[in-house]
Parts: structure tokens; sequence; C-alpha cells
């Protein structure tokens, strides 16, 4: 249970800043800063571009050199917020290209401020849009947090690999997070169908 416990406490970290990374990164590859928008196309692209693994080792093992010490725990999360924080990025940006743009200048014409557009008027709408492939994502993301075996952080894959080497049982040790992945999946997947259902009304 404590090994479950490590996993959901990164995962749920990560997915906090992965979602402020991504809605920040999204907002601003919206601008129209050339800047901003090739700043923030090099970060999605270097990314999603790169193993996962690549990332986490080279967040753990090369911040160090920059006289950063990140623990292994920080490390993990920094990794899968950036990570996830790519992917949230561009659902946020698909998001916001869905929306018309005449809203905008409609919101300017009644006296809204730009801030108050983007608060009243655009992000309930884009909320609807994306909270269910941000679901999608954060399943993703539980998933990748069985990566951090490798920098022995007791979660639900180290604490497994840890009993295969000691009992010599590799099916029994592993059948368990096995099933508790399976179980977190199953009600994120059934969580964003039903989400899916009660706002686009898909059957």
């Amino acid at each position: 249970m404590e090994a479950l416990i490590e996993t959901l406490k990164i995962a749920i970290i990560s997915c906090f800043f992965a979602i402020l990374i991504g809605t920040i990164a999204g907002f601003l590859s919206n601008t129209r800063n050339k800047f901003f928008r090739t700043l923030i196309a090099f970060y999605t692209g270097l990314i999603r571009s790169t193993p996962l693994l690549v990332q986490l080792y080279f967040v753990h093992y090369g911040l160090p050199i920059l006289n950063v010490m990140p623990t292994r725990f920080q490390s993990a999360v920094i990794t899968f917020s950036l990570n996830t924080g790519a992917y949230v990025s561009e659902i946020i940006r698909g998001g916001l290209q869905s929306i018309n743009i005449g809203q905008f200048e409609a919101a300017y014409s009644l006296g809204f401020s730009r801030f108050q557009t983007i608060r009243l008027i655009i992000f309930p709408q884009l909320f609807r849009i994306v909270l269910p492939p941000l679901i999608s994502q954060f399943s993703y993301l539980i998933k990748d947090t069985s990566l951090a075996a490798v920098l022995t952080i007791p979660e639900l894959t180290y604490m497994a690999r840890r009993a295969a080497a000691t009992t010599y049982r590799p099916l029994e040790s592993f059948i368990p997070p096995m099933l508790m992945y399976f179980a977190i999946y199953l009600v994120l997947s059934l969580s964003s169908n039903g989400l899916k259902k009660k706002l686009f009304g898909k059957k």
C-alpha cells in the first residue's frame, strides 16, 4: 500500500505542475509573439522527441553539475511535470484553436479586458473541451511513474522488482502492481468516458 501511495503522490504532484506548465505553454504558443511561439515549439519538440528515461537521467544526474541537487523524488517530479506539461500544452493549444476567435473581438467590444475575456468566456469553454483528454494524459502519467524505479524510489515497480529479487518469485511479485496500474487506468478511463458523455452527449 505504501508503494501505491508513493506512486500516486508522484503522479498527483507531477500532474499539478504539468497542468500549470502546459496551460502557460499552451496559451503562449497561441500568442502572436514569435519568440514565445518558437520557445514553446522547441520545448515541446525536445520533450516529445527524447525518451522519458533519458530525461529522467538528465535531470537527476545532469542538474548536479549546475550545482542543483534535487532529491530522487524531486527529480522524478520535475521530469514527469516537464514531460507531461509538453503534452498538456498541445492539448491546451488545440483546445484554444477550436474556440472561435471572434469571441475575443466580441468580448473586447463589450468592454471586457483580455484577462476577463479569458477567465469568464474562454476558460470555461476550454475546460469543457480539454478535460477528457487531460484525464487520458493523466493515465499515461501514472504508467510513466514506473520509470522512477531506476532512481530507487519505493513506488510500485521498484518494490515489485525488489520483492522478485528477494523471493525469486517474479510472477507473483509483479502481479499486484500490474493489477493496481490496471485498476487506476480503469478508474481514469471510466471517468474520462463519463465526462465525454456528460459534456458532449456521446454514447
